[in-house]
């Protein structure tokens, strides 16, 4: 089989590939046509992260022998997922891997905006010894009534993680299956809205997740809420988010993803005073990488070798006569 995967990727190829034909394409790649060309011969690919681009469907429907595609990282929102389950191809993630460090990104972010973390370090750095800042004062976490809208590998490691700060943890999600961490307690999304010093948002990016926080959303937080997002930019209405921050709606945001990345070098995001920003860094750190990388190319393996791939988003397809990988054995169906 062709196999083509992201470069990252080829020091921790070794020999586990041999005897078939592995090919890479550049981690930098900005070309979408230059992607669709090398992906056209290929049985499998493997991504690393998102791309800076949109997802083309010549990359999928001008590959006739693509049947299985795996990303690092959780979601496939990047992948035209209804597209490539219509053409019978598998696609799995690494749902979870990154979690640990996302969870210690979004508590990073939270104590950042809300203590004011940046403007003390800034006035430092201009030789300054600024106690009082002008504006909206730091206050503190503990005490606090922190939402937490999806309570997931991510969402219940940061319930966990600010609880043990004394805040008080109200969490959201559509269906309650999962248990909450002790402390912890259920509450309406719009309870959360109106009652929270600080959302946290950890839902995947679905139809039903799309532009959640909207400007009604936003309308029912109170003008000392901070909204926190290490998610996904597309939940929430970027446009009014920056309105509210610019009014007084909201009082501060710390946000790791964008409505669209890479964020514009003018984006006003980039400067807005009461908003702190990183570019889309929260599952960064090198132990995640190791595991990334490892986690994408044993489920490779997995797969070459007729069994059924572990984290696949689209396993309905499994059972299906659409379904590309004809090679896996019956009982991985």
């Amino acid at each position: 089989m062709i196999i083509l995967l992201d470069e990252a990727y080829r020091e921790g190829v070794g020999h586990r590939f041999d005897g078939h034909d592995v090919r890479y394409f550049p981690s930098s790649i900005t070309d979408p046509h230059a992607l669709a060309e090398a992906m056209r011969p290929a049985d499998v690919v493997g991504f690393r992260r998102v791309l800076p681009f949109a997802f083309q469907r010549d990359m999928v429907t001008e590959a006739p022998n693509l049947k299985f595609v795996h990303r690092s990282g959780s979601g496939a929102d990047w992948f035209d997922l209804g597209l490539l389950s219509k053409l019978g191809i598998l696609v799995a993630v690494n749902s979870g891997f990154n979690s640990p460090s996302v969870a210690e990104h979004t508590v990073l972010l939270t104590l950042l905006t809300l203590r004011r973390s940046l403007d003390f370090i800034d006035s430092m750095r201009e030789g300054k010894w600024l106690r009082d800042l002008p504006g909206a004062q730091p206050f503190m976490l503990n005490g606090r009534t922190v939402g937490i809208i999806g309570v997931g590998a991510v969402g219940g490691k940061v319930a966990r993680a600010l609880l043990g700060l004394e805040a008080r943890v109200i969490c959201y999600q559509r269906d309650r299956e999962v248990a909450l961490p002790a402390g912890a307690q259920w509450a309406e999304l719009d309870a959360i809205f109106s009652t929270a010093d600080v959302i946290s948002l950890h839902v995947p990016l679905v139809e039903e997740t799309r532009q959640m926080i909207d400007r009604r959303a936003l309308g029912l937080m109170k003008p000392t809420t901070v909204l926190i997002n290490t998610s996904r930019g597309q939940i929430v209405d970027q446009a009014a988010m920056i309105e509210a921050l610019q009014t007084g709606g909201l009082r501060a945001a710390g946000l790791d993803v964008f409505e669209d990345e890479p964020l514009a070098p003018d984006h006003v995001l980039r400067s807005m005073p009461n908003v702190i920003t990183t570019p889309h860094v929260g599952g960064a750190g090198i132990e995640i990488v190791e595991r990334q990388v490892e986690g994408t190319l044993s489920n490779i393996a997995l797969y070459l070798s007729g069994a059924r791939p572990e984290r696949l988003v689209n396993p309905e397809i499994l059972k299906r006569n659409v379904l590309r990988a004809r090679h896996l054995m019956i009982s991985a169906i």
